[in-house]
């Protein structure tokens, strides 16, 4: 986690380069604001990354296009970043759906399913 002396640092300092028009470290500036504030407020990682996601990584490569099954039958691709939560997915197909309102985000759930071979 983040100490409450570095925090208000790291943050402002990250905010000031993602606003500063030119930097070179501009978008990824952003992004570590983000994932810092998404990492306070929901907590880190509790696996580590694959070595399939590492190498990913390295290759530049921050997002994965992840299949969501809705009901009906649906069939939904969306992009997942490292930082991605639960939240997160539930905010973008709600927003597809037109519910903008937080208390509708409430109102579903996700359902992690695995191939895990014959049972």
């Amino acid at each position: 986690s983040c100490s409450e002396v570095l925090h208000p640092h790291l943050t402002r300092f990250l905010q000031d380069m993602s606003r500063t028009p030119g930097l070179p470290f501009q978008g990824i500036a952003k992004a570590c604001e983000q994932n810092l504030q998404k990492t306070l407020r929901f907590g880190g990682r509790l696996e580590l990354p694959s070595s399939i996601e590492l190498r990913a990584m390295l290759a530049g490569r921050s997002s994965k296009r992840q299949l969501f099954l809705l009901p009906g039958g649906l069939e939904r691709h969306l992009k997942i970043k490292t930082c991605t939560v639960a939240l997160d997915v539930v905010e973008e197909i709600c927003a597809e759906m037109a519910l903008t309102r937080p208390e509708a985000f409430n109102e579903y759930v996700i359902f992690v399913v695995t191939n895990r071979g014959p049972a």
